[in-house]
């Protein structure tokens, strides 16, 4: 297996539209979850080389894995200069002080962490010189984004060369990423009449953009290809107004602890349990997890827009208990009808719960 890193910078005017089920449309995220993005290659596979489909996904555990799938993907994150972030683990921070004034506020707000505020996460070393105080600095960590970002002060070399020279208030203020509504028209066809809408749009700051990380056993030079494919073709919603576009390039890929011998794991990607990883216990004693319900729509050619099935997934960010190897599944959410006349699709809809683990070398607490 090899673990490689990828950068994908959105193209300069562009923006990225990355709804979520549930939000309204004048929302846009910041990150691109892993069932997404997968579905989005296979989508660009079927177009460019449809005759490999049916082989190359037969590949993929659809039940119990009896062997390794082709990739492993994360789910796309927020990279900040040369920083990668990673979601904030379901884990309890070790504290020596839990009663410090705003720490229960801080912690809540937190999103994302940075690889050294993560290592001490996942190891349970302590972190109280690392966790600003409410409203002051801390010796050893900052807060970006709002709040949103932990990351520690050795890791300031690593953003944006501009932001190097910030004070503590103003790298707290000063964006990675901003997500805001932008107005769109549309015109009624028999009044001619305009009517306005609004629709999220997240634009990253300049040297700013998300990155992903892949575990490849096979299939590398295939996976490469597709993102040369989808960079010009774009991911998100709104790709018709140009929406999406981005650049790629391969990345050093960030030291994160493996999952070998260590009792638990968190996933970097949405994952959905074998179901003899739920006979192994994988969501046993020690794991803390959050589970998504994914539903959306699905086009197929010649048929309107459809409701795929509904799927639940355990998001990135949760700890599991390492049954090993922790894989996942591909689910197909193709919708069944009782009444063959409704025109469900002939082929399968792929939504990808296969897990990007790393280790979680201190155990969990609580």
């Amino acid at each position: 297996m090899i673990r490689t890193a990828y950068r994908l910078d959105p193209k300069p005017g562009s923006g990225l539209h990355l709804g979520r089920e549930g939000l309204d449309q004048e929302t846009s995220a910041e990150s691109f979850p892993s069932d997404s993005f997968f579905s989005a290659l296979i989508a660009m596979l079927v177009t460019v080389d449809p005759d490999v489909v049916t082989e190359f996904m037969a590949q993929w555990p659809q039940g119990d894995p009896v062997s390794e799938p082709p990739f492993r993907l994360s789910s796309l994150f927020p990279i900040a200069g040369d920083l990668p972030l990673l979601p904030m683990p379901r884990l309890r921070a070790n504290l020596g002080d839990e009663q410090r004034p705003g720490i229960a506020k801080a912690l809540k707000r937190l999103a994302y962490v940075s690889p050294a505020i993560l290592e001490r996460l996942l190891t349970g070393a302590p972190l109280d010189a690392w966790l600003p105080e409410d409203g002051g600095p801390a010796k050893k960590g900052l807060m970006l984004q709002d709040g949103k970002v932990w990351i520690s002060r050795e890791e300031v070399e690593l953003l944006p060369p501009p932001w190097q020279k910030f004070g503590d208030k103003k790298l707290h203020d000063t964006p990675i990423w901003k997500a805001q509504p932008v107005p769109r028209v549309t015109v009624d066809r028999a009044t001619n009449q305009g009517n306005i809408f609004h629709v999220g749009r997240t634009v990253f700051a300049e040297g700013c953009g998300l990155w992903m990380l892949a575990d490849i056993n096979r299939e590398g030079a295939l996976l490469e290809k597709l993102l040369d494919v989808i960079s010009d073709e774009g991911i998100g919603g709104e790709r018709s107004s140009g929406y999406g576009t981005f650049h790629w390039r391969r990345i050093d890929a960030p030291a994160l602890p493996s999952a070998d011998r260590t009792n638990h794991v968190m996933t970097l990607s949405r994952y959905n349990p074998t179901p003899g990883e739920w006979e192994a216990g994988v969501l046993g004693a020690g794991a803390s997890y959050e589970l998504v319900d994914i539903g959306g729509w699905m086009a197929a050619p010649g048929l309107p827009a459809q409701r795929r099935k509904r799927v639940r997934l355990i998001e990135a960010g949760s700890v599991l208990v390492n049954t090993g190897p922790v894989t996942g599944r591909i689910v197909d959410v193709r919708p069944e009808y009782d009444q063959e006349s409704i025109g469900a699709p002939d082929h399968p809809v792929y939504r990808s719960g296969i897990a990007l683990v790393i280790g979680v070398p201190g155990g969990t607490d609580g």
